[in-house]
């Protein structure tokens, strides 16, 4: 197993359940210092108390600007400097178009890509200047290909995905280090939250360890995509054959 253990501070928004709390417990362990970012700062303190770091909180709702500015701002610190940003924060919706809040659809928008191009351009070019540090962005195997009843959760994947490779290259030569991570279905409240329930067999699943697992070793050996699991791999592969046939999967899957 490639060690994580090659980082002295993380930021990892998103932190207070699912993939980013495996984030944050991963890395822990591994001996990185955290600034845990999410909505919730009572369960951030709770993270916190659990975690056997130094751990600093940011409460703060990344769908408004001037809250993504805070965190911006602590990216930007020369003290007690991050060498590793972890854009984990996100949400999706799973109808119609037609049939979803146009509010709840725009503020989607504003966490999954406005947030994290923000975040991630702050990053790259602290770390770019100091030589070193990396990013982790978290997207989905739902970006490779049009997504039926999770149009808008999918486009902004797809701008994840794509932002996040191409940038890889732009600053690969400058002492930092970008990877996307790509997962497919994971057993988190992420479900819950969007309210979808797909009926696929056990084994299409990951656990949010695994997910975390995979993200943080495919950054520390410097891949560009990184999509976990043998089922979300053969995804990738299909999307890449026969995209229309994917649009007719995903649309069975919700009908």
């Amino acid at each position: 197993m490639t060690k994580i253990d090659r980082w002295n501070r993380a930021l990892v928004t998103g932190a207070s359940s699912g993939i980013g709390l495996e984030f944050a417990k991963q890395l822990a362990e591994a001996g990185t210092d955290l600034v845990i970012v999410a909505r919730s700062e009572d369960k951030l303190n709770e993270l916190a108390e659990d975690l056997d770091c130094d751990v600093e909180v940011i409460a703060a709702d990344l769908s408004v600007k001037f809250e993504v500015d805070r965190v911006a701002e602590r990216l930007e610190a020369s003290e007690r400097p991050i060498d590793l940003l972890i854009n984990n924060a996100g949400f999706g919706s799973f109808e119609n178009v037609v049939d979803l809040d146009v509010d709840t659809e725009t503020s989607m928008i504003e966490l999954n890509i406005i947030a994290l191009q923000r975040l991630s351009n702050v990053a790259a070019s602290v770390f770019a200047e100091r030589g070193y540090g990396s990013i982790l962005n978290v997207s989905s195997v739902a970006s490779f290909a049009p997504f039926p009843s999770g149009a808008t959760y999918a486009a902004t994947k797809a701008f994840v995905t794509s932002f996040s490779d191409a940038l890889h290259d732009e600053v690969k030569n400058s002492g930092v280090s970008v990877s996307c991570l790509c997962p497919g279905l994971t057993r988190t409240n992420f479900q819950e939250v969007a309210d979808y329930n797909p009926d696929v067999p056990n084994f299409v699943w990951q656990t949010a360890e695994e997910v975390a697992k995979a993200g943080l070793e495919g950054l520390a050996k410097g891949k560009s995509i990184v999509v976990p699991g043998a089922q979300n791999k053969a995804v990738r592969g299909f999307t890449k054959v026969s995209p229309t046939k994917m649009i007719k999967v995903a649309r069975k899957l919700f009908e």
